[in-house]
């Protein structure tokens, strides 16, 4: 998905833009903490833990209209 920057009069990707760049580093530091929090739990949980994790991220970044600024 593009979306216009007007303040430099151009076509940007969302993955270019301030906000995108802000989840991202709050994903890393949710995922960070998540992985630490699931050591104590059996492989099994673990991985259905991260699955879920996978999905919730990656409707965090990309389902969610981006403004640029």
């Amino acid at each position: 998905m593009h979306i216009y920057d007007e303040k430099n009069n151009r076509w940007i990707t969302h993955r270019d833009t301030a906000e995108y760049q802000q989840r991202k580093r709050t994903l890393r530091d949710y995922w960070t903490l998540g992985l630490i929090s699931i050591l104590p739990f059996t492989p099994g949980i673990q991985i259905t833990i991260v699955l879920l994790a996978v999905f919730v991220s990656l409707s965090f970044l990309d389902e969610t209209p981006y403004q640029s600024k």
